[in-house]
């Protein structure tokens, strides 16, 4: 997680406008897949269409939780090798070349992303029954990598900086890292 001091001015708006949206978009998934539900197996009336309207909201969702995980530290992550290290600054250089990796993937996905993102807008799709421009969704994914990119970039430094600053010798301690 992204220290208390850090959380200020553009990084913590971002994260507050975060937070709004993934509320916004389990609700509408939630209510959405409510009104499905009851109208097809109370009233056994199912709305065409709802399906591919609720294609929009999960896709976000998914990609916008991805990029809260990223700006919280949150991410599954396997610290094995941190087990065997017994220095502070150990540890969070560790972490630094783990966040570094992340990084090139990161922005190799971003490549990849922008290349189906131009590719979507030059298409034009549309849903099967309604006829949304499938764009709205698809840009989820440029988008959401764009911004783990970013906010993985605030982690190296981070992590870069406490590995400079911590002490040689300075040990740790039982509950220090998280």
């Amino acid at each position: 997680m992204i220290q208390t001091d850090a959380r200020q001015g553009f990084l913590a708006g971002m994260e507050r406008f975060q937070h709004f949206l993934l509320f916004g978009l389990m609700i509408s998934v939630t209510v959405l897949v409510f009104i499905q539900v009851l109208l097809r197996y109370v009233f056994r009336a199912p709305l065409m269409g709802i399906e591919e309207i609720l294609l929009f909201p999960t896709v976000w969702l998914y990609f916008v939780g991805g990029i809260n995980a990223s700006c919280e530290e949150s991410q599954i992550v396997a610290r094995v090798l941190e087990i065997a290290l017994k220095k502070k600054r150990s540890v969070y250089l560790l972490r630094t070349i783990a966040a570094v990796v992340s990084l090139v993937v990161l922005v190799w996905l971003c490549y990849w992303s922008y290349d189906f993102l131009k590719y979507s807008l030059r298409m034009s799709k549309e849903s099967a029954t309604l006829y949304i421009p499938l764009i709205y969704a698809e840009a989820s994914v440029f988008a959401g990598f764009t911004l783990m990119g970013a906010y993985t970039v605030v982690e190296a430094f981070r992590n870069f900086h406490i590995f400079k600053t911590a002490p040689a010798d300075e040990l740790l301690t039982g509950g220090e890292l998280s």
